[in-house]
């Protein structure tokens, strides 16, 4: 939330429950939600099965590549990157305490959650990646979307992550093999010591995979 003086604002990074769900409680406390235009479009025809959003859980400001607030004495950044978890993630840049809120493009939590379902994809996950590692300083605070406050080579070292894994499933993807037939390779498995199970995320990055060979 920005908060200057009695004004506020919600920012929402993009169009998932866990972080448009509170959207209509929030405007009834008289919070307007700002959003990148493809997070209102998909709220208004329904996501993952749910109904349309209701009218007070819609943005009521939406932008297109970046946005820029003026308050507290600095300039806060909302910059549209490539479609990464959904196709509406924006990242958020506070300019005068150097601090870079990532959403769900960035964890430290384990592999990328890539939605192909809401237009995620891993060619922009990686592209969105190289965006905010172009924003960040050495000395940049990076807030991601779960997990702990980070740094700038946390997030190569996730971006490089990202890249090792795309390289592996588009591999057996090229080969003919199905989402279970991926599955069942394990292909992960040196891997999850350090990032967890990729059981959970595998689908969707698997899909997104399959989608960009179209």
């Amino acid at each position: 939330m920005l908060d200057e003086g009695r004004s506020k604002f919600l920012y929402k990074k993009n169009v998932t429950g866990d972080h448009a769900g509170a959207n209509e409680n929030l405007a009834k406390l008289g919070v307007p939600i700002v959003a990148h235009d493809n997070v209102r479009n998909r709220l208004l025809r329904g996501v993952n099965n749910a109904p349309p959003a209701a009218p007070a859980a819609r943005p009521v400001v939406t932008f297109g590549n970046e946005i820029a607030f003026h308050m507290n004495g600095e300039t806060v950044r909302v910059v549209k990157v490539p479609p990464a978890h959904t196709d509406g993630d924006s990242i958020v840049y506070f300019t005068g305490s150097d601090v870079l809120h990532m959403g769900d493009v960035f964890r430290t939590t384990g592999y990328p959650g890539v939605d192909a379902g809401n237009g995620g994809s891993v060619r922009g996950t990686l592209e969105a990646l190289d965006v905010a590692i172009e924003i960040a300083g050495p000395n940049t605070k990076i807030l991601p979307g779960h997990g702990v406050v980070s740094t700038r080579d946390d997030m190569i070292e996730f971006r490089a992550m990202v890249e090792e894994v795309a390289e592996r499933i588009s591999g057996l993807i090229e080969q003919g093999m199905s989402l279970e037939q991926v599955v069942a390779a394990n292909a992960t498995a040196d891997l999850d010591e350090r990032w967890g199970s990729f059981e959970r995320f595998l689908p969707g990055f698997y899909q997104a995979l399959v989608n960009e060979r179209q």
